[in-house]
């Protein structure tokens, strides 16, 4: 018997992402904290909060599959979260200007029975963005919702100059992976 299939976000990236499955899914927005913590490898505390968000929504459907997630980007080791704010926004995208950063995806794919992590990583170079540039995409209100201001599926992909990695880890969610794992995991194919 299939279970429920729950993607733990109400991210519309994401969800759009899921539907390349072709599998019935739900949408549900976890109810948790997003601290990363800082006393362990960042991979690890991606993870973490990965499992936190999918045992969340995993605690009302416990007949269900739950896929959670998280992404950050790196730059000089510093972790850019979602701005506050445009002026923190506009900070980020000044920051990432003319230079290589990295991505990070953390998934975590759960049941009652099953429970698969992983992280994905993606290199990504902007080109130099001169203020005007970012001053109109932040005024977009586009990237204030996104892992280090930007989303590579919209206006922000005219910022990227080259990517290593896997495209769908930069969007939030390393799709083809996810198929992977769910192809192993009893009551989901």
């Amino acid at each position: 018997m299939l279970r429920p299939l729950i993607l733990a976000s109400q991210s519309p990236r994401r969800r759009e992402l899921m539907l390349l499955l072709n599998m019935p899914f739900s949408s549900e927005n976890p109810n948790v904290e997003e601290i990363i913590r800082t006393d362990i490898k960042l991979e690890k505390a991606i993870e973490e909060l990965a499992v936190l968000k999918a045992n969340d929504v995993l605690s009302r459907h416990p007949h269900a599959i739950v896929i959670g997630s998280d992404t950050v980007v790196v730059v000089d080791g510093e972790v850019l979260g979602k701005p506050a704010n445009p002026e923190e926004g506009k900070a980020m995208l000044r920051k990432l200007s003319g230079r290589k950063h990295q991505v990070i995806t953390a998934v975590a794919v759960l049941s009652d029975i099953d429970k698969v992590v992983f992280h994905s990583k993606a290199d990504v170079e902007f080109y130099p963005l001169d203020d005007a540039w970012i001053d109109s995409y932040i005024a977009s209100g586009s990237p204030l919702d996104k892992a280090g201001a930007y989303g590579i599926q919209d206006r922000g992909a005219l910022m990227v100059k080259s990517i290593k990695g896997d495209f769908y880890t930069i969007m939030g969610l390393p799709i083809a992976r996810v198929n992977q794992v769910l192809r192993t995991m009893k009551g989901a194919v």
